[in-house]
Protein backbone atom coordinates (compact mmCIF):
# COMPACT_ATOMS: atom_id res chain seq x y z
CA UNK A 1 0.00 0.00 0.00
CA UNK A 2 1.06 3.65 -1.13
CA UNK A 3 1.26 5.84 1.88
CA UNK A 4 -1.65 8.65 0.37
CA UNK A 5 -0.77 12.32 0.29
CA UNK A 6 -1.91 14.17 3.52
CA UNK A 7 -2.49 17.80 4.34
CA UNK A 8 -3.33 19.00 7.74
CA UNK A 9 -4.81 22.49 8.20
CA UNK A 10 -6.26 24.16 11.22
CA UNK A 11 -8.82 26.78 11.08
CA UNK A 12 -8.77 30.31 12.96
CA UNK A 13 -11.75 29.01 14.67
CA UNK A 14 -10.41 25.65 15.66
CA UNK A 15 -11.61 23.28 12.98
CA UNK A 16 -9.23 20.65 12.00
CA UNK A 17 -9.54 19.66 8.12
CA UNK A 18 -7.34 17.00 7.19
CA UNK A 19 -7.24 16.10 2.79
CA UNK A 20 -6.53 12.63 1.92
CA UNK A 21 -4.89 12.83 -1.95
CA UNK A 22 -6.16 9.93 -3.95
CA UNK A 23 -5.93 10.97 -7.18
CA UNK A 24 -7.64 7.51 -9.22
CA UNK A 25 -10.90 7.23 -7.38
CA UNK A 26 -13.99 9.00 -8.74
CA UNK A 27 -15.44 9.77 -5.50
CA UNK A 28 -14.90 11.84 -2.34
CA UNK A 29 -15.68 11.19 1.33
CA UNK A 30 -16.62 13.24 3.84
CA UNK A 31 -16.40 12.26 7.59
CA UNK A 32 -17.10 15.06 10.23
CA UNK A 33 -16.44 13.58 13.78
CA UNK A 34 -17.44 15.50 17.09
CA UNK A 35 -15.99 15.60 20.56
CA UNK A 36 -19.70 14.25 21.67
CA UNK A 37 -21.08 11.02 23.09
CA UNK A 38 -22.09 9.17 26.39
CA UNK A 39 -19.12 10.11 28.38
CA UNK A 40 -20.31 13.96 27.96
CA UNK A 41 -23.45 13.30 29.37
CA UNK A 42 -24.62 12.85 33.10
CA UNK A 43 -27.56 10.38 34.67
CA UNK A 44 -29.84 12.98 33.74
CA UNK A 45 -29.34 13.33 30.39
CA UNK A 46 -27.75 10.14 29.03
CA UNK A 47 -28.46 9.55 25.58
CA UNK A 48 -28.52 12.67 25.08
CA UNK A 49 -25.86 12.98 22.19
CA UNK A 50 -27.45 9.61 20.25
CA UNK A 51 -30.39 11.09 20.12
CA UNK A 52 -29.51 14.56 19.33
CA UNK A 53 -27.85 12.56 16.17
CA UNK A 54 -31.19 11.34 15.33
CA UNK A 55 -32.58 15.14 15.72
CA UNK A 56 -30.67 16.73 13.27
CA UNK A 57 -31.81 14.30 9.95
CA UNK A 58 -35.31 15.80 10.51
CA UNK A 59 -33.79 19.13 9.31
CA UNK A 60 -31.56 22.03 9.03
CA UNK A 61 -31.65 25.67 7.74
CA UNK A 62 -30.94 24.46 4.09
CA UNK A 63 -32.36 21.23 4.14
CA UNK A 64 -36.37 21.24 6.02
CA UNK A 65 -36.96 17.34 6.52
CA UNK A 66 -34.93 14.08 5.99
CA UNK A 67 -36.12 13.69 2.10
CA UNK A 68 -34.59 17.12 1.31
CA UNK A 69 -31.60 15.98 3.28
CA UNK A 70 -31.28 12.26 1.23
CA UNK A 71 -32.24 13.85 -1.83
CA UNK A 72 -29.24 15.93 -1.53
CA UNK A 73 -26.79 12.93 -1.50
CA UNK A 74 -28.88 10.16 -3.13
CA UNK A 75 -30.01 12.46 -6.09
CA UNK A 76 -26.08 12.48 -6.89
CA UNK A 77 -25.65 8.63 -6.38
CA UNK A 78 -24.00 8.99 -3.04
CA UNK A 79 -24.64 7.34 0.31
CA UNK A 80 -24.92 8.43 3.90
CA UNK A 81 -25.10 7.87 7.85
CA UNK A 82 -24.20 9.08 10.79
CA UNK A 83 -23.45 7.51 14.68
CA UNK A 84 -22.79 8.00 18.50
CA UNK A 85 -20.36 6.30 20.61
CA UNK A 86 -18.95 6.99 23.90
CA UNK A 87 -16.75 9.27 22.89
CA UNK A 88 -17.66 10.62 19.49
CA UNK A 89 -20.26 11.47 17.21
CA UNK A 90 -19.65 11.22 13.24
CA UNK A 91 -21.48 12.61 9.89
CA UNK A 92 -20.48 10.76 6.66
CA UNK A 93 -21.10 10.90 3.29
CA UNK A 94 -19.76 9.44 -0.11
CA UNK A 95 -20.32 11.50 -3.76
CA UNK A 96 -18.88 11.34 -7.00
CA UNK A 97 -15.87 14.29 -7.00
CA UNK A 98 -17.94 16.36 -9.22
CA UNK A 99 -20.32 17.03 -6.18
CA UNK A 100 -17.82 17.47 -3.58
CA UNK A 101 -19.29 20.63 -2.52
CA UNK A 102 -23.00 18.99 -1.82
CA UNK A 103 -20.42 16.13 -0.09
CA UNK A 104 -19.08 18.74 2.08
CA UNK A 105 -21.83 21.07 2.65
CA UNK A 106 -24.41 18.24 4.39
CA UNK A 107 -22.38 17.24 7.47
CA UNK A 108 -21.63 21.14 8.17
CA UNK A 109 -25.54 21.49 7.87
CA UNK A 110 -26.24 18.59 10.14
CA UNK A 111 -23.74 19.25 12.53
CA UNK A 112 -24.12 22.92 12.84
CA UNK A 113 -27.28 24.10 11.52
CA UNK A 114 -30.01 21.32 12.38
CA UNK A 115 -33.84 23.28 13.24
CA UNK A 116 -34.68 20.78 16.09
CA UNK A 117 -38.01 21.42 16.20
CA UNK A 118 -41.00 20.25 18.42
CA UNK A 119 -42.86 18.07 16.52
CA UNK A 120 -39.54 16.21 15.75
CA UNK A 121 -39.15 15.25 18.96
CA UNK A 122 -42.39 13.05 20.45
CA UNK A 123 -42.22 11.50 17.51
CA UNK A 124 -38.37 10.86 17.31
CA UNK A 125 -38.53 9.72 20.82
CA UNK A 126 -40.80 6.92 19.81
CA UNK A 127 -37.94 5.65 17.40
CA UNK A 128 -35.28 5.96 20.28
CA UNK A 129 -37.76 4.20 22.80
CA UNK A 130 -38.20 0.65 20.20
CA UNK A 131 -34.47 0.83 19.37
CA UNK A 132 -33.87 0.35 23.33
CA UNK A 133 -36.63 -2.07 23.61
CA UNK A 134 -35.23 -3.95 20.31
CA UNK A 135 -31.42 -4.41 21.81
CA UNK A 136 -32.84 -5.74 24.79
CA UNK A 137 -34.42 -8.55 22.88
CA UNK A 138 -30.93 -8.97 21.19
CA UNK A 139 -28.79 -10.86 24.57
CA UNK A 140 -25.94 -10.81 21.95
CA UNK A 141 -25.88 -6.73 21.63
CA UNK A 142 -27.67 -6.06 25.16
CA UNK A 143 -24.69 -7.72 27.01
CA UNK A 144 -22.07 -5.88 25.55
CA UNK A 145 -23.97 -2.51 26.91
CA UNK A 146 -24.32 -4.92 30.20
CA UNK A 147 -20.21 -5.25 29.99
CA UNK A 148 -19.28 -1.69 29.78
CA UNK A 149 -21.21 -0.32 32.56
CA UNK A 150 -19.82 -2.59 34.87
CA UNK A 151 -16.45 -2.16 33.67
CA UNK A 152 -16.55 1.26 34.11
CA UNK A 153 -19.02 1.43 37.01
CA UNK A 154 -19.55 4.80 38.26
CA UNK A 155 -17.89 6.60 35.64
CA UNK A 156 -19.46 8.34 32.68
CA UNK A 157 -17.60 5.88 30.23
CA UNK A 158 -20.06 3.04 31.74
CA UNK A 159 -23.50 4.81 30.37
CA UNK A 160 -25.58 3.56 27.50
CA UNK A 161 -25.04 4.94 24.13
CA UNK A 162 -28.71 5.19 23.66
CA UNK A 163 -29.53 5.91 27.49
CA UNK A 164 -32.58 4.26 29.04
CA UNK A 165 -36.48 5.17 28.65
CA UNK A 166 -36.51 7.20 31.70
CA UNK A 167 -33.94 9.40 30.51
CA UNK A 168 -35.47 9.48 26.49
CA UNK A 169 -38.76 9.96 27.85
CA UNK A 170 -37.73 13.41 29.33
CA UNK A 171 -35.65 15.31 26.81
CA UNK A 172 -36.61 18.37 25.78
CA UNK A 173 -35.27 20.90 23.02
CA UNK A 174 -33.75 22.75 25.97
CA UNK A 175 -31.29 19.69 26.99
CA UNK A 176 -30.57 19.03 22.79
CA UNK A 177 -30.04 23.36 22.91
CA UNK A 178 -27.98 22.72 25.84
CA UNK A 179 -25.63 19.88 24.80
CA UNK A 180 -25.37 20.95 21.49
CA UNK A 181 -24.28 24.41 22.34
CA UNK A 182 -21.86 22.61 24.81
CA UNK A 183 -20.20 20.37 22.69
CA UNK A 184 -20.77 20.92 19.02
CA UNK A 185 -18.22 23.78 18.32
CA UNK A 186 -15.30 23.76 15.45
CA UNK A 187 -12.33 23.15 17.87
CA UNK A 188 -13.80 19.83 19.02
CA UNK A 189 -14.05 18.71 15.03
CA UNK A 190 -12.30 17.58 13.06
CA UNK A 191 -13.04 16.96 9.00
CA UNK A 192 -11.85 14.57 7.29
CA UNK A 193 -12.19 14.39 2.86
CA UNK A 194 -10.57 11.55 1.40
CA UNK A 195 -10.60 10.98 -2.89
CA UNK A 196 -9.30 12.48 -6.00
CA UNK A 197 -8.83 16.23 -4.50
CA UNK A 198 -6.79 17.37 -7.30
CA UNK A 199 -7.69 21.34 -8.09
CA UNK A 200 -10.01 21.36 -5.45
CA UNK A 201 -9.96 24.02 -3.27
CA UNK A 202 -11.25 21.82 0.21
CA UNK A 203 -9.79 24.43 2.95
CA UNK A 204 -11.87 27.60 1.66
CA UNK A 205 -14.45 25.69 1.10
CA UNK A 206 -14.75 24.69 4.81
CA UNK A 207 -13.59 28.14 5.68
CA UNK A 208 -17.07 28.99 3.77
CA UNK A 209 -18.97 26.69 5.38
CA UNK A 210 -18.08 27.42 9.06
CA UNK A 211 -17.47 31.16 8.54
CA UNK A 212 -20.17 31.47 11.26
CA UNK A 213 -18.76 29.18 13.70
CA UNK A 214 -16.85 30.98 16.76
CA UNK A 215 -14.21 28.98 18.30
CA UNK A 216 -14.82 27.87 22.13
CA UNK A 217 -12.78 26.04 25.04
CA UNK A 218 -12.77 21.98 24.41
CA UNK A 219 -15.03 19.86 26.65
CA UNK A 220 -13.59 18.48 29.46
CA UNK A 221 -13.77 14.65 30.39
CA UNK A 222 -13.65 13.27 33.49
CA UNK A 223 -10.85 10.95 33.17
CA UNK A 224 -10.71 7.25 34.20
CA UNK A 225 -8.30 6.62 36.14
CA UNK A 226 -6.19 3.06 37.28
CA UNK A 227 -8.35 0.01 35.69
CA UNK A 228 -11.82 -2.08 36.13
CA UNK A 229 -12.73 -3.86 39.76
CA UNK A 230 -13.74 -7.52 39.82
CA UNK A 231 -17.67 -7.16 38.84
CA UNK A 232 -19.97 -9.50 37.61
CA UNK A 233 -23.41 -8.84 36.41
CA UNK A 234 -26.17 -11.46 35.43
CA UNK A 235 -29.37 -10.62 33.29
CA UNK A 236 -32.00 -13.37 34.41
CA UNK A 237 -33.58 -13.72 30.78
CA UNK A 238 -34.85 -16.74 28.96
CA UNK A 239 -32.84 -17.32 26.29
CA UNK A 240 -31.74 -20.23 23.81
CA UNK A 241 -28.26 -19.75 24.02
CA UNK A 242 -26.01 -17.88 27.26
CA UNK A 243 -24.20 -14.87 26.26
CA UNK A 244 -21.09 -12.95 28.48
CA UNK A 245 -18.63 -10.84 27.75
CA UNK A 246 -15.19 -10.86 30.23
CA UNK A 247 -13.94 -7.69 29.73
CA UNK A 248 -10.68 -5.72 31.96
CA UNK A 249 -9.63 -1.93 31.46
CA UNK A 250 -6.20 -0.21 32.13
CA UNK A 251 -4.79 3.17 31.75
CA UNK A 252 -2.13 1.44 30.17
CA UNK A 253 -4.40 0.60 26.69
CA UNK A 254 -5.13 4.75 26.00
CA UNK A 255 -4.59 6.60 23.38
CA UNK A 256 -1.84 7.25 21.63
CA UNK A 257 0.46 4.61 24.01
CA UNK A 258 2.38 1.97 22.66
CA UNK A 259 0.94 -0.78 24.70
CA UNK A 260 -2.50 -0.13 22.30
CA UNK A 261 -0.60 -1.83 19.50
CA UNK A 262 0.57 -4.81 21.89
CA UNK A 263 -3.13 -5.36 22.72
CA UNK A 264 -3.93 -5.20 19.21
CA UNK A 265 -1.64 -8.18 18.54
CA UNK A 266 -2.53 -10.13 21.92
CA UNK A 267 -6.57 -10.17 20.96
CA UNK A 268 -6.04 -11.15 17.47
CA UNK A 269 -3.56 -14.33 18.77
CA UNK A 270 -6.28 -14.97 21.46
CA UNK A 271 -9.74 -14.59 19.57
CA UNK A 272 -9.89 -12.52 16.31
CA UNK A 273 -10.58 -14.88 13.11
CA UNK A 274 -11.08 -18.77 12.59
CA UNK A 275 -7.34 -19.06 13.18
CA UNK A 276 -7.68 -17.52 16.77
CA UNK A 277 -7.01 -19.58 20.01
CA UNK A 278 -10.54 -19.17 21.11
CA UNK A 279 -12.10 -19.88 17.75
CA UNK A 280 -9.68 -23.48 17.60
CA UNK A 281 -9.84 -24.36 20.87
CA UNK A 282 -13.13 -23.50 22.75
CA UNK A 283 -15.51 -23.64 19.93
CA UNK A 284 -13.61 -26.51 16.77
CA UNK A 285 -11.95 -28.55 19.03
CA UNK A 286 -14.60 -28.92 21.98
CA UNK A 287 -17.59 -27.53 20.48
CA UNK A 288 -18.85 -25.07 23.54
CA UNK A 289 -19.50 -22.24 21.73
CA UNK A 290 -21.55 -21.08 18.72
CA UNK A 291 -19.77 -17.85 18.31
CA UNK A 292 -16.46 -16.31 20.29
CA UNK A 293 -14.06 -13.57 20.00
CA UNK A 294 -11.75 -11.40 21.55
CA UNK A 295 -11.56 -7.41 20.68
CA UNK A 296 -9.82 -4.29 21.93
CA UNK A 297 -10.99 -0.54 22.21
CA UNK A 298 -9.19 2.29 23.11
CA UNK A 299 -9.81 5.65 24.66
CA UNK A 300 -7.77 8.93 25.18
CA UNK A 301 -7.60 7.43 29.12
CA UNK A 302 -7.96 3.83 28.52
CA UNK A 303 -8.93 1.18 27.13
CA UNK A 304 -10.23 -2.38 27.21
CA UNK A 305 -9.62 -5.74 26.08
CA UNK A 306 -13.16 -8.38 25.77
CA UNK A 307 -14.05 -11.44 25.44
CA UNK A 308 -17.54 -12.36 24.02
CA UNK A 309 -19.00 -15.81 23.54
CA UNK A 310 -22.13 -16.79 22.87
CA UNK A 311 -22.69 -20.56 24.64
CA UNK A 312 -24.87 -23.74 24.62
CA UNK A 313 -26.41 -23.17 28.14
CA UNK A 314 -25.59 -26.50 29.29
CA UNK A 315 -22.15 -25.95 28.77
CA UNK A 316 -21.40 -22.82 29.99
CA UNK A 317 -19.27 -23.91 33.22
CA UNK A 318 -16.58 -25.59 30.62
CA UNK A 319 -16.80 -23.12 28.06
CA UNK A 320 -15.65 -20.71 30.89
CA UNK A 321 -13.09 -23.07 31.98
CA UNK A 322 -11.68 -23.18 28.63
CA UNK A 323 -11.62 -19.48 28.23
CA UNK A 324 -9.70 -19.05 31.49
CA UNK A 325 -7.12 -21.81 30.22
CA UNK A 326 -6.44 -19.69 27.21
CA UNK A 327 -6.10 -16.56 29.59
CA UNK A 328 -3.45 -18.35 32.09
CA UNK A 329 -1.67 -19.71 28.76
CA UNK A 330 -1.57 -16.20 27.16
CA UNK A 331 0.16 -15.12 30.87
CA UNK A 332 2.50 -17.44 31.31
CA UNK A 333 3.78 -18.99 27.94
CA UNK A 334 5.53 -16.94 25.50
CA UNK A 335 3.66 -16.52 22.10
CA UNK A 336 5.61 -18.76 19.18
CA UNK A 337 7.02 -17.12 16.30
CA UNK A 338 5.09 -18.32 13.80
CA UNK A 339 1.77 -17.45 15.22
CA UNK A 340 3.43 -13.77 16.39
CA UNK A 341 4.26 -13.62 12.67
CA UNK A 342 0.54 -14.82 11.69
CA UNK A 343 -1.37 -12.45 14.14
CA UNK A 344 0.97 -9.56 12.73
CA UNK A 345 0.66 -10.35 9.13
CA UNK A 346 -3.41 -10.28 9.79
CA UNK A 347 -3.63 -6.66 11.27
CA UNK A 348 -0.87 -5.17 8.51
CA UNK A 349 -3.36 -6.81 5.60
CA UNK A 350 -6.65 -5.72 7.48
CA UNK A 351 -4.59 -1.65 7.12
CA UNK A 352 -3.80 -2.54 3.95
CA UNK A 353 -7.64 -3.31 3.03
CA UNK A 354 -8.76 -0.09 4.79
CA UNK A 355 -6.09 1.73 2.69
CA UNK A 356 -8.23 1.01 -0.17
CA UNK A 357 -11.33 2.14 0.99
CA UNK A 358 -11.77 5.77 1.31
CA UNK A 359 -14.81 5.18 3.60
CA UNK A 360 -12.57 3.21 6.03
CA UNK A 361 -9.84 5.73 5.39
CA UNK A 362 -11.81 8.78 6.56
CA UNK A 363 -12.94 7.10 10.04
CA UNK A 364 -9.25 5.72 10.79
CA UNK A 365 -7.67 9.36 10.20
CA UNK A 366 -10.47 11.36 11.80
CA UNK A 367 -10.91 8.95 14.63
CA UNK A 368 -7.49 8.85 15.59
CA UNK A 369 -7.07 13.10 14.65
CA UNK A 370 -9.89 13.92 17.10
CA UNK A 371 -8.54 11.24 19.95
CA UNK A 372 -4.69 11.91 19.38
CA UNK A 373 -3.71 8.91 17.66
CA UNK A 374 -1.82 10.46 14.84
CA UNK A 375 0.33 7.49 13.08
CA UNK A 376 -0.24 7.68 9.34
CA UNK A 377 -1.44 3.80 8.45
CA UNK A 378 2.54 3.03 7.57
CA UNK A 379 3.43 4.27 11.03
CA UNK A 380 0.89 1.88 12.46
CA UNK A 381 1.82 -0.74 10.51
CA UNK A 382 5.63 -0.48 11.80
CA UNK A 383 4.71 -0.33 15.18
CA UNK A 384 2.31 -4.06 15.05
CA UNK A 385 5.77 -5.73 13.37
CA UNK A 386 7.26 -4.39 16.50
CA UNK A 387 5.38 -6.01 19.07
CA UNK A 388 7.06 -8.82 21.01
CA UNK A 389 6.31 -11.90 22.50
CA UNK A 390 7.47 -10.79 25.96
CA UNK A 391 5.46 -7.55 25.46
CA UNK A 392 2.08 -9.98 25.00
CA UNK A 393 2.93 -11.84 27.83
CA UNK A 394 3.47 -8.47 29.74
CA UNK A 395 0.25 -6.97 29.20
CA UNK A 396 -1.59 -10.57 29.57
CA UNK A 397 -0.51 -10.85 33.25
CA UNK A 398 -1.94 -7.40 33.62
CA UNK A 399 -5.08 -7.17 31.77
CA UNK A 400 -6.39 -10.92 32.91
CA UNK A 401 -5.20 -10.26 36.65
CA UNK A 402 -8.75 -11.59 38.42
CA UNK A 403 -8.84 -8.48 40.23
CA UNK A 404 -9.65 -6.55 37.39
CA UNK A 405 -12.06 -8.94 35.42
CA UNK A 406 -15.72 -7.86 34.58
CA UNK A 407 -18.20 -10.64 33.74
CA UNK A 408 -21.31 -9.63 31.83
CA UNK A 409 -24.03 -12.64 30.90
CA UNK A 410 -27.46 -12.74 29.79
CA UNK A 411 -28.91 -16.13 29.92
CA UNK A 412 -31.24 -18.41 32.75
CA UNK A 413 -29.47 -18.19 35.48
CA UNK A 414 -31.52 -17.11 39.17
CA UNK A 415 -27.93 -16.77 40.58
CA UNK A 416 -24.32 -15.65 40.41
CA UNK A 417 -22.46 -18.74 41.78
CA UNK A 418 -21.16 -20.24 39.03
CA UNK A 419 -19.64 -16.97 38.21
CA UNK A 420 -18.25 -15.95 40.84
CA UNK A 421 -16.42 -19.12 41.58
CA UNK A 422 -14.81 -18.59 37.92
CA UNK A 423 -13.41 -15.03 38.97
CA UNK A 424 -12.52 -16.40 42.44
CA UNK A 425 -8.98 -15.70 43.37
Amino acid sequence: MTEPEIKHTILENGLTVVEINLPNFHSITNFLAIRSGSRYEDKNNNGVAHFLEHMVFKGTQKYSDTAAIARAIEGVGGNFNAWTSVDHTAYYNTVPTRQWQVGMEVPFELAFRPLLRAEDLDRERGVIIEEIRMIQDDPARWVHDISEQILFDGHPLGQSVIGNEKTISKMSLDDFGNYHKSHYNPSQAVLIVVGNLQGLSIVDEAKKLSEKLVAKPKSVIEKFVGASKKNIKIINKKTDQTHFVLASADASLALPADTTYTAEVLSTVLGRGMSSRLFLHVREQKGLAYSIHADVSNMEDTGAISIYGGINTPKMERALEAVAIEMKNMQEELVGQQELEKAKAMLVGHYDIIGDKSSELARWYGLGMLLHKKETLQEAKERIGQVTAEQIRDLAKIVFAKNKLTLAVVGPYKDDSMFQAFLAD
